[in-house]
């Protein structure tokens, strides 16, 4: 009997226990225990893989919270312009462009001569230049030199000095309206002058050094090796024509390499300034003769600056105004001579085309049709 009772005993105390055990609440699981793990699979995806109070803050710019926001731009950073300055004692070269402007190839040539801040002559034929003036006006943005190739492209030396002037006169017309003057360098188509041409078209005439015949092979590479055979060219005005995709080709590779070289890339009155010592004038003649006997000056001239526009005429102080010398019965010359008719040529006397040694084209020279057909070549 007492052995039932104690075993009855023992079975109570063990239950209870048992009891006990299983309602005690269970220690705490450390992040990262199986509980936790099951507990978070068991959640909501979206709400218990971020508490809504811990959420993510957004990320802060580099540098802190006290950055500005990416900026674009630095205030007061912006490039400088290019300011283009001469050293008259450095090597220089002029390059020179004929018988454009030309729809297509000579922007070719002036994208060249703006990407690398270098300008150029360009001797334009008055009838394109009517046809395309717009050429002109990026010519005269960009500081080239824009001078005159004749109206047609008609060798000048044929002609009476009437028509010669006639024929220069229409080049200047379709220049003022292109740029707003008319130029005062004129290169003589063939480069064939006499005397009427040289000292009597009230303008400057020249002509070139050197001469690539780009008109002749008419491919890039042939020019180019030319000019780069040359021993030197500093003091030189070469000659090249902007009416042919192969000179533009050949640009784009001579400009580069010649400022490589040290050159400078000047106007042709810049290099005649600079180089020669001369300033343009008018009447004058700068041909095979003048540069075959010139060398470099010693003492630069200065080119002078450009005109300023002209102010309105203002009154007289008394109230009338000015009257001209004519109406007044003054004679326009300061001797008293009447002036020299415009027909007639100074006393020079008259001489036939001129025969230069470098021989510029080899065949005839060429009038032109009064309306050029597409592709005509002017040599």
């Amino acid at each position: 009997m007492n052995r039932l009772i104690s075993l009855a005993l023992s079975v109570f105390l063990l239950l209870g226990v048992g009891c006990v055990c299983r309602a005690a609440p269970l220690p705490p699981q450390e992040e990262g225990s199986i509980q936790s793990s099951v507990l978070h699979t068991q959640a909501p995806p979206d709400e218990a893989a971020v508490p809504a109070e811990e959420s993510v803050p957004a990320q802060e710019p580099a540098g802190g919270a006290d950055a500005p926001a990416e900026e674009e731009t630095q205030p007061g950073e912006t490039e400088e312009p290019y300011v283009r300055v001469i050293d008259p004692a450095g090597p220089m070269v002029a390059l020179t462009f004929d018988d454009g402007p030309h729809e297509i190839y000579t922007d070719l040539i002036l994208d060249v001569l703006e990407a690398n801040h270098a300008v150029a002559t360009f001797f334009e034929v008055g009838r394109s230049v009517a046809k395309y003036p717009q050429p002109l006006v990026r010519m005269d943005e960009l500081g080239c030199e824009i001078a005159s190739h004749s109206n047609a492209h008609r060798d000048l030396s044929k002609l009476k000095k009437r028509t010669l002037l006639s024929e220069l006169d229409a080049a200047d017309q379709a220049f003022i309206s292109a740029v707003g003057r008319a130029p005062t360098m004129v290169r003589p188509p063939y480069g064939a002058v006499n005397s009427t041409v040289k000292y009597a078209s009230g303008r400057t005439m020249v002509t070139w050094t050197v001469d690539t015949e780009d008109w002749r092979s008419q491919d890039a590479q042939t020019v180019v090796d030319y000019v780069q055979s040359l021993p030197s060219l500093d003091g030189e005005i070469v000659l090249m024509h902007s009416t042919y995709e192969s000179t533009a080709q050949a640009v784009a590779v001579l400009v580069p390499w010649l400022q490589e070289q040290g050159y400078q890339l000047v106007t042709v009155s810049e290099l005649m300034a600079y180089y020669y010592g001369q300033l343009l004038e008018p009447d004058q003649f700068y041909g095979y003769t003048y540069f075959a006997t010139t060398g470099r000056t010693d003492t630069p001239a200065v080119l002078p600056q450009e005109p300023e526009e002209e102010p309105a005429e203002t009154p007289d102080p008394a109230g009338e105004p000015p009257v001209p010398a004519e109406e007044a019965g003054e004679s326009p010359d300061a001797a008293g001579e009447s002036p020299v008719p415009a027909d007639e040529t100074p006393a020079v006397p008259e001489e036939p085309a001129e025969a230069q040694p470098w021989a510029p084209y080899p065949e005839e020279p060429l009038t032109p049709p009064d309306t050029l057909p597409p592709g005509w070549l002017y040599a």
